[in-house]
């Protein structure tokens, strides 16, 4: 069976996908497979997220991904792609919270495909770099310093 559509994913949400449990990343990888080769098994999402699906991850439906169908970038063989924004529990709408925090500005705004692509590349790491989650919070230790206490608490990723 051939794709029917490309693959991308918001760089936070390939960890996302990573912290999952074994056996629900491995369902979560199979309902993208699903999706790629033109499942529709998603449901719409409304409110501050509209234009994104939720996909149900397990048959529990604890967890949940939340995608995006979009233009494929102009160098894709594909004319759409699904994009991957999170990933994650419902438990307290965490992979909402998540999705939206990921798409805020942007969300419901179909952008430039040409821009799309220099904004992934831009975002993409290196695998040259070390892993910045073992060196420490992303935040400089300066601007940490100058937030009060509970703004400072709040910019620790929930995850």
């Amino acid at each position: 069976m051939t794709a029917r559509f490309a693959f991308a994913a918001h760089p936070d949400a390939i960890a996302d996908l990573r912290e999952l449990p074994d056996q629900i990343r491995d369902l979560a990888l199979l309902e993208l497979q699903n999706l790629v080769h033109g499942s529709d098994d998603c449901l719409p999402l409304k409110g501050r997220l509209a234009g994104f699906h939720k996909v149900y991850v397990d048959p529990a439906v604890s967890y949940r991904m939340v995608i995006q169908f979009r233009p494929a970038p102009p160098s894709s063989n594909h004319r759409r792609e699904v994009y991957l924004v999170a990933a994650g529990s419902r438990k307290d709408y965490a992979v909402y919270r998540a999705a939206h925090l990921r798409t805020g500005p942007q969300q419901g705004v179909e952008a430039d495909p040409a821009a799309e692509a220099r904004v992934r590349v831009a975002r993409s790491r290196s695998a040259l770099v070390t892993d910045r989650s073992a060196a420490g919070p992303t935040t400089p230790p300066t601007a940490a310093a100058a937030l009060p206490p509970a703004v400072a608490s709040r910019k620790v990723p929930q995850r």
